[in-house]
């Protein structure tokens, strides 16, 4: 039977989601009474290769990128019939676009006839018509249209439409696995990070901006999401060096929260908003009291995406960072989305657009130029393994779990992935 959502005032959590939200808050809270800081059994070690080696490169496109649910985006950037955007997801090209419907659908951006891509960019179309020789496409993918159909002759048009991929939308974000011949439903392989997710109310936000950074190797552009113990050294000049190393990991099958201790006198991060952080409550949320204190920390959605919560001009906001794998091992895209709660006034809209700049620059000039020379270092063969510390846990589950998924077989996916997950 499904669960009927809680009374509170800004939320749809279900009570189980609810009741796993308010255990990792339950012992974050202990831990900072207590004075106790988990760590990992032993500091793991990863050959330099996972990095380097094309042909793992490519499994990991295959095995993961076309296996796995994949965030292509938020509701709230396609908020009307006819909005789309266009993507390369590991290779693949692909049209997202809201059909008049109401429901997102993504699509292979390639015209049946001869392979062109049959939309750039963004934007809001009717119909989508292929630039090389005209073919017409409607929103949902459907063949409506054929250029000079007596002269190039008879063609099935039902059977020729632009490729579906299984889309789902889930806790205001757009979902989908990139194989228009799995068997698998999306919404099958969540394990229920959708369900938590749902404290943020994503799908009434509103779309501000977004930009791309290239980078490096995807995991390594993305391992700087997964630890914090490098904020006060690579961050100095940013966030500060008195920025706590430290952080909390809460696993929820392939995802995880990372978040950071409570704020040190000083700390840029004691700037939040009093109202939305759990160490300043010091207690679970009652009745009917918003539900964002259990919803602080770092979200990361598997295999490449990272929710963080910001407050500028007091509104509050998430920024969503999206790294997918470039054309070659080396190579990597860094999609930075910013969405408000609410929609902002034209203060807030400069002061967030001062926030995009600042976060730009920091993984723009600071973690990634990083990670392009740990790139190059690895390449040259002279550093054969990299090490994880018991510190720096969630680059620990992040890459068990590549390995975990790229070794699987589709049933294997589905068990792994389907049951709700529990934290490991």
């Amino acid at each position: 039977m499904a669960e009927q959502a809680t009374t509170t005032r800004d939320t749809r959590l279900t009570p189980s989601a609810r009741s796993l939200l308010e255990g990792m808050a339950t012992d974050l809270l202990q831990h900072r009474a207590q004075g106790t800081f988990p760590l990992e059994d032993a500091v793991m070690r990863l050959d330099a290769s996972a990095y380097t080696c094309p042909e793992r490169f490519e499994a990991e496109k295959q095995r993961i990128f076309r296996r796995v649910p994949l965030v292509l985006g938020a509701s709230c950037e396609l908020p009307s019939p006819g909005d789309f955007k266009t993507m390369d997801v590991a290779g693949i090209p692909v049209l997202v676009v809201r059909h008049r419907d109401g429901s997102a659908r993504a699509l292979f951006n390639s015209c049946t006839h001869r392979g062109a891509a049959v939309a750039q960019g963004c934007g809001t179309a009717a119909r989508f018509t292929c630039p090389y020789h005209g073919w017409t496409f409607a929103q949902d993918g459907a063949l409506v249209g054929v250029a000079s159909a007596s002269d190039f002759g008879a063609v099935d048009k039902a059977a020729l439409g632009l490729k579906a991929f299984p889309t789902v939308e889930r806790a205001g974000l757009i979902w989908a696995i990139l194989d228009a011949e799995t068997p698998h439903d999306p919404a099958d392989l969540l394990g229920g990070i959708d369900a938590l997710l749902d404290g943020f109310g994503l799908a009434d936000w509103t779309f501000v901006e977004t930009r791309a950074l290239p980078g490096p190797n995807w995991k390594l552009a993305f391992d700087a999401h997964l630890e914090f113990y490098h904020l006060p050294v690579l961050h100095r000049a940013t966030f500060g060096p008195e920025r706590s190393n430290r952080a909390f990991y809460y696993r929820h099958g392939p995802h995880q929260r990372v978040i950071g201790p409570a704020p040190r006198p000083g700390d840029a991060a004691a700037s939040e908003d009093a109202a939305d952080d759990l160490y300043t409550l010091g207690r679970l949320p009652q009745g009917d009291e918003p539900v964002n204190p259990l919803m602080i920390g770092e979200w990361i959605v598997f295999p490449g995406v990272s929710i963080n919560i910001f407050h500028p001009n007091g509104r509050r906001g998430v920024f969503i960072s999206t790294v997918l794998p470039g054309a070659q091992v080396g190579e990597s895209v860094t999609v930075q989305t910013y969405l408000s709660e609410t929609p902002p006034d034209a203060e807030t809209r400069a002061k967030i657009a001062e926030l995009c700049a600042f976060l730009a620059h920091v993984v723009g000039e600071e973690d990634l130029p990083t990670s392009a020379h740990q790139q190059k270092a690895l390449a040259a063969g002279v550093l054969r393994e990299v090490r994880f510390g018991r510190n720096e846990g969630g680059l620990h589950h992040f890459h068990k779990w590549i390995d975990m998924l790229v070794d699987s077989d589709d049933a294997a996916l589905a068990q792994l992935l389907a049951d709700p997950c529990r934290p490991m």
